[in-house]
């Protein structure tokens, strides 16, 4: 039955989206963070805030959190590489999860939760794959979940690769910033209308 469920359509559209989305959540905070930018600014007279100065403030460590996830919005964003991603990604996300609960940020913890449970659910998609490390019967290629097409995959590679660019600009206010931001933006407008127009035009699964 979860095989049959793999191959509808929608659904591989829903996963191939929870995928993007959880990606686009951790591209700018990974960026703020290898770059060396405070993530926030709030007064260090409570809890949260003092975590996220000590946070800050331990250099290399900080830095290294925005490169781990960035590499793992890159691999969910290309699509090929989504279930390393998914692991990186519950990784790093039950840290983050778990701190919203520890230090009682308020509605937080239910965006987290969120991603948690996205996150899971990317996981369970690719049960039979996983499966795969741990038993010793062979699984029938039948069972596994679709391959994602190369539309898909050169779609990912095109909202990371801009992005990153938005990111790396930041909210500058010259003309030639401003031009670029415009572009990156119609960019990312025009393959998203793009892959979905060809992705729903095609009868069979992708």
């Amino acid at each position: 039955m979860f095989y049959h469920l793999q191959q509808i359509k929608f659904v591989q559209w829903i996963i191939i989206h929870i995928r993007y989305l959880i990606a686009l959540a951790f591209v700018p905070s990974g960026f703020t963070k290898l770059v060396g930018e405070r993530f926030t600014q709030l007064p260090t007279t409570g809890a949260i805030g003092q975590f996220f100065e000590v946070l800050y403030l331990s250099g290399i460590y900080y830095n290294f959190l925005g490169l781990a996830q960035i590499v793992t919005a890159i691999l969910l964003m290309t699509q090929r590489f989504a279930l390393i991603g998914t692991f990186f990604f519950l990784a790093i996300t039950t840290n983050i999860w778990m701190i919203t609960i520890s230090l009682h940020f308020t509605g937080t913890w239910i965006i987290t939760s969120l991603m948690m449970v996205a996150g899971l659910i990317l996981l369970y998609w690719d049960k039979n794959r996983i499966a795969e490390l741990y038993s010793e019967n062979d699984l029938r290629r039948k069972k596994y979940a679709p391959k994602v097409s190369k539309l898909w995959v050169n779609a990912g590679v095109i909202y990371i690769s801009t992005l990153l660019v938005l990111c790396f600009l930041g909210p500058q206010k010259d003309l030639i910033s401003k031009s670029i931001n415009v572009i990156a933006i119609l960019i990312l407008v025009g393959t998203t209308v793009y892959t979905n127009v060809v992705f729903w035009k095609k009868k069979k699964s992708v």
